[in-house]
């Protein structure tokens, strides 16, 4: 019998506790030696993830998937990822399904009818809706937490190049990055799109790509925080929603960066080289190549963040990897 979720968490919490986690191995470069990430570890080891129980369905419509009693699911190669809180979305590249994962609990539930090619983008709003961006049908769709299909929209000859998924304004509004054009859309509470905006500096120069979005949660200090992924540049920008670069980070650090996600310390993190790399960069601070074999991956799919977790998809060894972030140091 499957004890109930409070029980679970609360016996998590004091494992957690009691047994001290190192840090992952930061480092200047491949093969270089590990330095210590400060006072708190960067990254912790917190749990693997190679799949989970299916999850009977939902007694009422609506209703979230209840503790899995069915077969064990083995993702083979986890691609796109998206997390909020205990939810996990994983697209299985190499099964073709796009599975619901409750972290805690170890369970899946399928979402059927979502799209599983390559270049599908993820993001979990916070009703636990599931937003898929589908750039060869051209549309964006979101599943409700029992899977049911709630919305659907076309994206339009406006966007020509469709690579990216985001979601602003505490969920309310969806950015959708053009790879093409260097913009990106946005289109709030199921309205049409706005116009494009064309990120740019302070002197007009535009950026030379949008290949990736990330929103940083409002903080005490501040609203959200817009972060763009520019591949050409090898760079990440921070930009205003008007489209303003405020800062850019990466130059010299980034070789072939392919995705991005960001915490509420304004931290970005960065897969790099085709998955063979992870960097993680911050203003002011030297950049942070951390290893592979010390975050427990080979070669890194995809990667999200949600509050102090970064996930990061494995899509060699079929698992994903959740790790702990620590604060920053004070100093």
């Amino acid at each position: 019998m499957t004890p109930p979720r409070r029980q679970v968490l609360g016996a998590l919490a004091a494992g957690l506790g009691a047994a001290a986690l190192g840090g992952c191995a930061t480092a200047d470069g491949p093969g270089a030696a590990s330095v210590p990430a400060g006072p708190e570890p960067l990254l912790s080891p917190w749990r693997t993830l190679p799949g989970g129980f299916i999850a009977p369905p939902a007694l009422l419509p609506g209703q979230p998937a209840r503790p899995g009693t069915g077969m064990f699911v083995k993702w083979l190669a986890p691609g796109a990822v998206a997390l909020r809180g205990f939810d996990l979305l994983v697209l299985d590249a190499g099964a073709g399904r796009l599975w619901r994962a409750d972290t805690l609990l170890n369970t899946v539930s399928g979402i059927a009818g979502a799209p599983t090619h390559p270049g599908v983008a993820l993001a979990l709003g916070p009703d636990g809706s599931a937003w898929v961006l589908d750039p060869q049908a051209r549309q964006v769709l979101r599943f409700g937490r029992d899977a049911r299909l709630l919305q659907s929209f076309r994206i339009g000859v406006v966007l020509p190049s469709p690579v990216a998924l985001a979601l602003a304004d505490g969920g309310l509004t969806v950015l959708l990055g053009d790879g093409m054009g260097a913009q990106w859309l946005a289109q709030r509470n199921g309205s049409t799109l706005a116009p494009p905006v064309l990120p740019a500096d302070a002197d007009g120069r535009r950026i030379s790509g949008v290949d990736g979005l990330a929103v940083a949660p409002a903080s005490g200090s501040g609203p959200e925080r817009l972060w763009v992924l520019d591949r050409l540049a090898g760079a990440v920008h921070q930009v205003q929603r008007d489209g303003l670069v405020l800062q850019t980070l990466g130059r010299g650090d980034l070789l072939q960066p392919s995705a991005l996600a960001v915490d509420g310390f304004g931290r970005v993190f960065v897969v790099d080289r085709d998955g063979q790399a992870l960097v993680c960069l911050q203003a002011g601070m030297p950049a942070r190549h951390l290893a592979l074999p010390a975050l427990g991956v080979r070669q890194i799919g995809a990667l999200a963040v949600d509050d102090r977790t970064l996930a990061l998809a494995d899509r060699l060894q079929g698992q994903v990897v959740l790790h702990r972030l620590g604060r920053p140091d004070p100093s």
